[in-house]
């Protein structure tokens, strides 16, 4: 294996779990601003301006139905939990936009 295919494979790697940590992060915060945790406001407010949430929301979409099904559409289904929140985009960025304009 020479020099530049050791980077090569490096690079790759190391961009998939980036975008794996990273989009897990987002995806996390981002359902617990659609159920509304002062929490998440407040780590939308000290990290994102709205047109940053957006790029990062066009990004880590996958993660975020990922997480979904996950999170609120598995428990549901197995009888853990009663409530499944819809999972709207709409209502996201409509969240995330009265936040950061606070």
């Amino acid at each position: 294996m020479s020099d530049w295919e050791f980077w090569g494979y490096a690079f790759v790697i190391g961009s998939i779990l980036t975008y794996i940590c990273w989009g897990f992060v987002f995806a996390i915060q981002g359902l617990l601003l659609l159920h509304g945790r002062p929490e998440a406001v407040m780590w939308l407010k000290k990290r994102y301006s709205f047109k940053v949430f957006m790029r990062e929301l066009i990004i880590f979409f996958p993660m975020l139905f990922l997480f979904h099904f996950l999170l609120e559409i598995i428990p549901g289904l197995i009888g853990l939990d009663d409530a499944v929140i819809r999972f709207s985009v709409s209502d996201l960025i409509e969240r995330a936009e009265d936040a950061l304009e606070k």
